[in-house]
């Protein structure tokens, strides 16, 4: 009888370590996700960005608004999307026109300087011009001096057509 419990103590001693072992290779693997490779084209449509390993298990986590016990992932994103990203980028600029036309911001209104291209949000703030505008898939903010802005304007509407 003695026998079959001290058998069954190393037994269950082992299962523990192996328990043990196991829990904290799974966590290791949890912590450092391993990269996943993606192909480079689908559909036709070309990779045009990607998210692997770590990268691509915080972005799941922050889609979802979950943590996922991931051990490897991989995002591919393909085709040209400035379509999307443009459509993004008009309501953002149409958000902050709106939030600050609400007057609850350090930001004061001044004009809008509309061109063929684009309307350009001009505000005062804190001794500053600033001007914000859609231009393709971005959104661009300029704060400058008061002397320089119209100079610094130009050169950013060169810059960003």
């Amino acid at each position: 009888m003695k026998r079959i419990l001290v058998s069954l103590l190393i037994l269950c001693g082992i299962a523990i370590a192996l328990s043990a072992f196991g829990w904290l290779y799974f966590e290791q693997k949890i912590a450092n996700p391993a990269s996943v490779s993606i192909p480079d084209t689908l559909a036709g449509l070309p990779l045009t960005d990607r998210l692997t390993g770590k990268q691509a298990a915080s972005d799941f986590s922050q889609l979802h608004g979950k943590q996922f016990p991931l051990t490897s992932g991989a995002v591919g994103v393909y085709g040209n999307h400035q379509a999307a990203l443009k459509g993004m980028a008009a309501e953002m600029v149409n958000a902050m026109r709106d939030k600050i036309a609400k007057g609850r911001s350090p930001f004061t209104p001044v004009g809008e300087i509309s061109d063929s291209r684009r309307t350009i949000y001009s505000l005062e703030s804190i001794g500053q011009k600033h001007f914000y505008f859609q231009s393709g898939n971005l959104v661009v903010w300029l704060a400058v001096e008061t002397d320089l802005a119209e100079t610094t304007l130009q050169q950013l509407k060169e810059y960003y057509p």
